[in-house]
């Protein structure tokens, strides 16, 4: 079969470094692997345990530190983290001789079903003060700052569609530090510090609000309905698929501290040489009498078995990083486009950051063997330890969308979308292969090729096919979007819309939307639409996380009314829902268009989308917007 070298990632992009102007990612890259001289760290703890993104919790070794004998069962289950505790079987492994940077750390407590009543939440407030491993900090002034219901996908053939409660507070004393300090130290098998320790100030992480999903104090009813009128308290379960055991109600109270986003990649630490048990030890200055241990086993480069595959498909060790590339069968017209109604063929190609292909050329690996850490860390959706930290930001994807030039993101999910992108999701591994099912998907391998019939009135112009995958090698946890484009039914090029923009402005350098989250490059700020195009799920409301990121944050530098700083074209400030513009005021119309944001099927609601039902020719005041 004949493949299509696909145009090259920057075809859209201005010739500009990120570092002055334009929208480009060229100079300034501290994020890449080990090409940059240093390795992004990510330490995370659940209940007390050293956690990693593969579900695996470390087990203690031989090191003298105070560290737990047994930890939560996290791959128990499809929905929740077992109540039992049993003796963890995870290492967490850090090449020794190698220097890191810290660029993300996350302690999380929680408990669930113990506080089950939306209407008195005073016992997980006492449990939250005075019982969790964040009992000793100032709790002084801790107040609700949200209480959100959000629509919860169901698990294909398992669970229906669902609602979830989730009230969050924050303010408290202990959060409005301006001093914060974390202290790392590497520790030998003997427990003794080797080499300087170092201490990152909590202000040199880019994140960790909760309204960026990051650090929260929450409590969170899960698989219910949701309100019938607003102040509605009662649970009320939702009815499993049938076949399916019901699946009650889950209630999760939450403590969870989460920095991510080195701000400062250049204050490093180095792994001297050792080899074998030790730990790392971090002490914040808020809790300076107990500090949080993760035991860690440490591994020479020579110790570094050969799983990867490099061009000529010799085994060799693999590297830090990842970069997933895609191949396109070639058009059958010969004329270098595909025509509408054609089938096309993309096939995945996931490398390190040296190059090397991290999966056989045929089949990417099973979800037995990403959860068991023998897929050269590459990860799948895990929901269990989704769930439990609250990430959601591990589903390995391919879609497709376009044409560039008519993207838009769709007010009304009942609506047919402007583009092809819904109905070209197409998930490289489905979301219950990490976990033991008697459908036997969990040792099922997954096929690198990737079909896809283009629509018979599919539009001509440039069209994007984008490829999401998930990585964590040797304590280094990081994401990557790639984009990589084709033409339907014309040669010539056509290009985004240019309605938003100037992210660069702040998202530059060590702060590159390439290092952030997805790894997407700011140039293609436009194609987040692809994915994140609804306003009513857990997973697709980026266009209402986006603006409550910005608009709570104290780093954000403008004026939060003047729309101009990010919307290009006055068309693309006219189109808000009522589930966005909520998401900066929550009561602009009090509770009168409630019921409005829980209709998810049938007809669509008249206030839907507040601009063309009511505020076209009245644009608020407010607002400043773009003339034209």
């Amino acid at each position: 079969m004949l493949l299509l070298p696909t145009l090259a990632c920057d075809l859209l992009a201005v010739t500009e470094s990120e570092n002055v102007k334009g929208r480009g990612s060229k100079a300034f890259d501290p994020y890449a692997a080990s090409a940059s001289g240093a390795i992004r760290l990510s330490l995370q703890q659940f209940n007390g345990c050293a956690v990693m993104p593969n579900g695996q919790l470390a087990a203690k070794n031989s090191t003298p530190i105070p560290y737990p004998d047994n930890c939560p069962l996290l791959l128990s289950g499809l929905a929740e983290p077992s109540e039992t505790l049993v003796p963890p079987t995870g290492k967490l492994m850090l090449l020794a001789d190698t220097t890191y940077f810290l660029n993300q750390l996350t302690f999380t407590d929680a408990v669930t079903n113990k506080h089950t009543n939306p209407a008195d939440l005073t016992e997980a407030l006492r449990w939250i003060k005075t019982q969790s491993r964040f009992k000793k900090l100032d709790w002084s002034n801790l107040a609700q700052v949200s209480d959100e219901w959000k629509f919860v996908p169901g698990v294909p053939g398992a669970t229906h569609d669902s609602w979830a409660r989730q009230i969050l507070f924050d303010n408290a004393n202990w959060r409005t530090r301006k001093d914060d300090s974390f202290t790392l130290e590497v520790l030998d098998s003997d427990g003794n510090v080797r080499g300087s320790p170092v201490t990152y100030a909590a202000s040199e992480f880019l994140a960790d609000s909760w309204s960026a999903g990051h650090s929260r104090i929450m409590w969170r009813a899960e698989r219910v309905l949701p309100p019938r009128f607003p102040g509605d308290n009662e649970v009320r379960p939702i009815t499993q698929v049938p076949g399916w055991p019901p699946a009650p109600p889950l209630f999760r109270t939450m403590v969870r501290l989460d920095l991510v986003g080195s701000t400062n990649p250049f204050k490093t630490f180095r792994i001297p040489s050792l080899r074998g048990d030790g730990a790392i030890r971090v002490t914040w200055s808020q809790l300076p009498q107990e500090p949080f241990y993760f035991p860690v086993t440490f591994v020479q480069q020579a110790e570094l078995a050969p799983t990867c595959l490099d061009d000529q498909g010799k085994a060799t060790p693999c590297g830090f990083g990842v970069d997933p590339r895609l191949r396109l069968s070639a058009p059958s017209n010969g004329k270098g486009y595909y025509e509408p109604g054609e089938e096309m063929h993309m096939f995945v190609d996931i490398r390190d950051g040296d190059g090397n292909r991290l999966h056989d050329a045929r089949q990417l690996p099973s979800g037995n063997e990403v959860v068991n850490d023998k897929a050269n860390g590459l990860l799948y959706a895990l929901i269990p330890y989704l769930d439990a930290l609250m990430e959601y930001d591990m589903v390995p994807t391919v879609q497709v969308a376009g044409p560039l030039h008519k993207m838009k993101v769709r007010s009304d999910p009942t609506q047919p979308s402007p583009y092809y992108g819904p109905d070209f999701f197409y998930a490289l591994a489905d979301e219950p292969a990490t976990v033991r099912l008697p459908t036997g998907m969990h040792f099922m391998k997954w096929p690198t090729r990737v079909s896809r019939k283009l629509p018979a009135d599919a539009e001509p112009g440039t069209y994007v096919a984008l490829i999401k995958t998930n990585r964590y090698f040797l304590g280094e946890r990081t994401a990557k979007i790639a984009p990589f484009f084709f033409q339907v039914g014309q040669k010539e090029r056509t290009t985004y819309p240019g309605d938003v923009g100037n992210c660069q402005i702040c998202h530059r350098g060590v702060l590159s939307l390439d290092n952030l989250r997805h790894g997407l490059s700011v140039d293609h700020v436009e194609s987040c639409k692809v994915c994140h195009m609804f306003n009513n799920d857990l997973y697709n409301r980026s266009q209402e996380f986006v603006h409550k990121i910005h608009m709570t944050s104290s780093r954000y530098p403008a004026d939060k009314a003047d729309c101009t700083m990010c919307h290009l074209s006055r068309q693309s400030t006219l189109r808000p829902s009522i589930t966005q513009c909520a998401s900066c005021h929550p009561s602009a119309h009090d509770n009168q268009y409630f019921q409005a944001k829980f209709s998810i099927t049938g007809e669509p609601s008249r206030y839907g989308n507040c601009a063309q039902s009511c505020h076209v020719e009245n644009v608020p005041k407010s607002h400043i917007v773009p003339a034209n």
